[in-house]
C-alpha cells in the first residue's frame, strides 16, 4: 500500500460483534489493495471493540480504530463524520459494519472513477442476505441512471447502495446531520443536487437483513411500532432538508424540488400521526413553487406516489375548488385511485 492510500474504507460500528469478522474479512480480501480501513466504534456494549482492535493489530498500517471520548454512543452520523475526518484517501468508500463487500467491489469502483473524472460518486446494488449470510430474494438499491429527475426520484424512492465518493466532493457537500438515524438519505440528496453520479451494474456486495436494521424497505421485521418509528425517522430527513432549503434563501434545490420536499414532509406527518402540521406543509409547498398550482400533471403524480387521501384533501383545500382541476383527467384519476385505496404508501 502507498503511504497515502487511494481509498478510505470507513466503517461506523455499533454492537455488531457477530457480523464484524465477515465484514472485515471481506474488505481485506479485496482484489484492489491501495486502501486503508478507518473504523469508529460508537460506544458498543458488546465485544465489538475487542474484535476491531485485534483486526487492527493483525493489519497494522492498513487499519485504524477510533472511539468517541469516554466511549460514548453519539449516533451513526457523528460516527461517520469522525471516520471521514480521520480518512486520508482520495475516495471515500462507506461500509456498514453488518454488510459484506464482494471481492472486486473496490476494484470495480476505482476503475470506473479513474476513467470518468466528470463523475463525483458511484453506486450499485447489493444482494440481500439473512443474519447467517444466506441469500434472500431481491436486491437493495436500483439503477437510477435513466430517471428523468434524479433528485425527485431520491426523494420518492430512497435506496442507494454501496457508494464511492470523491473525497473533495464529499467535503464540499458537508457532514452527515448529527442525531439523524437516516442521515445517509438526507446526505445523498444533497450530494446528488451538487454533483453527477453513475451506476455500476451487477451486485457489489451483500446487505444483511436482521431485526436491528435501520435501513428502508426491509419488510420482514415490520411491526406497528417499527412502522411508526420508520415514518418518524424518515420525517427527520425531510424536516431537515426543508429547514436547510429555507435557510439557503431558495438557492438550495429548485423551487419545484423544494415544493416536493414540503409535500413529502406533509405525507410523513400524516403517517406519523401528526395531522395538525399538514395544512401548513401543503401551504409551504405552493409558496415554494406557485407554478405547482397550475401543473396538475406533476401534482397528480406526486399525490399518487404518496397515496394519502388526507393529503389529497389538504391539497384540494389549498387549491380551492375549481372547474379547472375538476376537468383534469390526471388529477381526477389521482383522486379516484387514492379514494379507492389503490395507491401504495411509501416511507
Amino acid at each position: 500500500m502507498s503511504r497515502t492510500p487511494l481509498v478510505s474504507v470507513c466503517i461506523p460500528s455499533y454492537n455488531h460483534a457477530r457480523f464484524l469478522p465477515a465484514t472485515l474479512d471481506a474488505i481485506f480480501a479485496q482484489t484492489f489493495r491501495d486502501f486503508e480501513v478507518v473504523v469508529v466504534d460508537d460506544g458498543s456494549t458488546d465485544n465489538s471493540l475487542d474484535i476491531l482492535n485485534n483486526y487492527a493489530a493483525k493489519h497494522a498500517g492498513m487499519m485504524r480504530v477510533y472511539t468517541h471520548p469516554g466511549r460514548q454512543n453519539l449516533g451513526v452520523s457523528v460516527t461517520r463524520n469522525l471516520a471521514i475526518r480521520e480518512a486520508r484517501g482520495s475516495y471515500w468508500c462507506p461500509e456498514d459494519s453488518d454488510d459484506v463487500s464482494y471481492p472486486d467491489r473496490i476494484e470495480r469502483q476505482v476503475t470506473f472513477m479513474e476513467k470518468h473524472s466528470d463523475i463525483a460518486w458511484i453506486y450499485g446494488v447489493s444482494d440481500f442476505v439473512d443474519e447467517d449470510g444466506h441469500r434472500l430474494p431481491g436486491q437493495y438499491g436500483y439503477d437510477l441512471s435513466s430517471v428523468p429527475d434524479l433528485i425527485e426520484d431520491l426523494i420518492l424512492h430512497p435506496t442507494i447502495a454501496l457508494a464511492m465518493i470523491r473525497m473533495d466532493c464529499l467535503k464540499q457537500v458537508g457532514p452527515f446531520e448529527p442525531g439523524m438515524v437516516r442521515s445517509e438519505w438526507e446526505h445523498v440528496i444533497r450530494l446528488a443536487d451538487r454533483f453527477p453520479g453513475a451506476f455500476l451494474p451487477e451486485a457489489l456486495g451483500a446487505h444483511r437483513n436482521h431485526h436491528s436494521n435501520t435501513s428502508i424497505s426491509l419488510p420482514q421485521h415490520e411491526t406497528p411500532e417499527r412502522v411508526l418509528q420508520d415514518y418518524r425517522w424518515s420525517l427527520e430527513v425531510f424536516t431537515t432538508l426543508c429547514r436547510k432549503a429555507e435557510g439557503a434563501d431558495g438557492q438550495f434545490f429548485s423551487p419545484r424540488i423544494r415544493a416536493l420536499l414540503e409535500l413529502k414532509r406533509a405525507s410523513l406527518h400524516l403517517l406519523a400521526r401528526d395531522k395538525e402540521v399538514v395544512p401548513g406543509a401543503v401551504e409551504a409547498a405552493f409558496r415554494c413553487d406557485p407554478s405547482l398550482r397550475h401543473d396538475l400533471k406533476d401534482l397528480a403524480r406526486y399525490l399518487k406516489e404518496f397515496g394519502s387521501a388526507r393529503l389529497l384533501l389538504a391539497t384540494i383545500r389549498e387549491l380551492g375548488y375549481s372547474p379547472r382541476w375538476l376537468g383534469d383527467a390526471d388529477f381526477m384519476g389521482a383522486l379516484l385511485r387514492i379514494g379507492a385505496g389503490k395507491v401504495r404508501r411509501r416511507s
